[in-house]
C-alpha cells in the first residue's frame, strides 16, 4: 500500500512542485538560476525519496509535510551546488548561505537573512527566499512542530557543519570534520570520523520529525547516526567517480572497496535494528531497505568499479532490499524516478 501511494500520490506531487520551481527559475537570468535548474535536474530523486515521508503523516497534514520536504530538500540541493561549483573554499560563506535552512524552520517569521552577502553572485530572482517561505508556511500548519523543533534544528545545524567543512580546502576540512567527531564520539562510538560526518549530511531525520513528531528523542537516536549515515554513505558510494572528476570530498573513499561493503552493511543492519523502537517501525524499516534499492539501482552503481561491491551489499541485506531494487530499476527505465 505504501509503495502504491508513493507512485500514485507522492511522486506526481513532487514532480508538479519541481516543475513550478523550474518555471520560476526560467524567468530569472544568471549563474544562480542556472545552478538552481541544474540541482533540480540532477537531484530530483532526492525529493522523490524524501517525499515518501509524507505518507507517515496524518492524512489532513500530508500535503503540508510534503510541501515542506520538497522545499527544504530543494534548498539543500541548491546550496550544495553553489558550494561545489563556484570555486569557493570559505567556511563563513558556506555558513551564511545555509542560514536559509535555519530561517526555513521559523514559521511565523517574515524576515530573511542576507544569504548571498558573502557570495560572488546575488541575484536569484527571489528563489531562495521563496523556498524558505514555503517551508515556513508548511511548518505553521503542523500542530506537532513546536514539540520537535529543537531536534529538527539540531539535525540542521549538524548538516550545516558538514556542508561548511567539506567544501573547505581539503586538509582543513578533514581536520574540522575529524575534530567534530572527536567532540561527539561518546554519543556515537565505534565510527570513523567520516562515517559520523556522513550521518550529519542527511535530511531524513528532519523529514521523519516533520511527518510525525511523536517522540523526537527516539527518532533522533534511530536516525543519528544509523539511518542518516546509511543514506549518505550510499550517496557517496555511487558518486565516487563523479566526485573524483570534480575534486570533491567523498566520505566513502577514505577506505577501500572491501571495507566500503563491510561498513555500509554494518550501518544497514544497525539502522534496521534502531528503527524498531519507533512507533511506525515497519514504515521506517521499509525506508532502510528502500535506501539500498534506490541507490544501488542507479546506473552509477552498475559501473565496472561498483557493480561487484553493489551486488555484495545487496547479497548481505534482507531479501526485500533486493526485491525493491529490482522494482526501482523498472521505475528508472520508465522515467518515473
Amino acid at each position: 500500500m505504501i509503495l502504491l501511494r508513493m507512485l500514485t500520490l507522492v511522486f506526481p506531487a513532487v514532480k508538479r512542485r519541481l516543475d513550478q520551481y523550474r518555471r520560476f527559475l526560467q524567468g530569472a537570468d544568471g549563474p544562480l538560476a542556472l545552478q538552481g535548474l541544474d540541482s533540480i535536474r540532477d537531484k530530483e530523486f532526492h525529493c522523490l525519496g524524501g517525499g515518501v515521508y509524507a505518507l507517515l503523516a496524518p492524512g489532513k497534514l500530508r500535503r503540508h509535510v510534503l510541501a515542506f520536504i520538497i522545499a527544504f530538500q530543494t534548498i539543500s540541493d541548491y546550496l550544495d551546488n553553489l558550494c561545489d561549483r563556484f570555486g569557493i573554499q570559505s567556511e563563513p560563506v558556506f555558513r551564511q548561505l545555509h542560514t536559509a535552512m535555519l530561517d526555513s524552520l521559523e514559521p511565523g517569521a517574515t524576515e530573511h537573512s542576507d544569504y548571498y552577502c558573502l557570495f560572488p553572485s546575488r541575484d536569484d530572482g527571489g528563489y531562495l527566499a521563496m523556498l524558505v517561505d514555503q517551508c515556513r508556511e508548511a511548518l505553521a500548519a503542523l500542530p506537532h512542530y513546536p514539540g520537535c523543533k529543537e531536534y529538527m534544528l539540531k539535525f540542521t545545524r549538524l548538516y550545516i557543519d558538514l556542508q561548511s567543512y567539506k567544501h573547505m580546502e581539503r586538509r582543513a576540512g578533514e581536520e574540522k570534520l575529524a575534530a567534530m567527531y572527536a567532540i561527539n564520539s561518546s554519543a556515537a562510538p565505534d565510527l570513523y570520523w567520516w562515517e559520523y560526518a556522513a550521518a550529519c549530511g542527511s535530511t531524513l531525520g528532519i523529514f521523519a520529525l516533520a511527518a510525525d513528531g511523536q517522540n523526537p528523542l527516539k527518532t533522533w537516536a534511530a536516525y543519528m547516526p544509523w539511518v542518516n549515515g546509511l543514506h549518505i554513505m550510499l550517496d557517496y558510494f555511487i558518486d565516487q567517480d563523479e566526485d573524483l572528476q570534480h575534486g570533491d570530498m567523498n566520505l566513502v573513499s577514505f577506505y577501500g572497496p572491501r571495507k566500503q561493503v563491510e561498513r555500509i552493511l554494518w550501518f544497514y543492519h544497525l539502522a534496521r535494528k534502531a528503527v524498531q523502537s519507533l512507533a511506525r517501525a515497519r514504515f521506517h524499516t521499509l525506508i532502510v531497505d528502500g535506501l539500498l534499492a534506490m541507490y544501488l539501482s542507479d546506473a552509477k552503481a552498475r559501473s565496472p568499479e561498483l557493480a561487484n561491491p553493489s551486488r555484495q551489499i545487496l547479497a548481505g541485506a534482507r531479501l526485500r532490499a533486493g526485491v525493491l531494487g529490482r522494482m526501482a530499476k523498472v521505475l528508472r527505465k520508465g522515467g518515473i524516478i
